[in-house]
């Protein structure tokens, strides 16, 4: 019984730390039609991230990506 309750506490303690990871590493994807428009919205960054608008500007986001297709607007967080 007592394997049975560390297993879980491990268990537990893993998907705690997993989920904390995930959410300090910041990582978002996004899916972009290759038709869509010049100027789209894509996504709110801020929203997605969890962040208050000045916190996103404080952090200067970067986009990666081979080129710079996309542009985010630090007053409102959209992508």
């Amino acid at each position: 019984k007592k394997f049975i309750q560390k297993l879980l506490q491990n268990s537990l303690l893993w998907g705690v730390l997993l989920a904390v990871w995930e959410a300090a590493w910041g990582q978002l994807r996004y899916s972009v039609p290759e038709e869509m428009p010049k100027g789209s919205f894509v996504g709110d960054l801020a929203k997605d991230l969890g962040l208050q608008l000045p916190a996103l500007e404080t952090r200067r986001p970067h986009c990666f990506e081979g080129r710079t297709i996309f542009r985010l607007h630090g007053k409102t967080g959209h992508l």
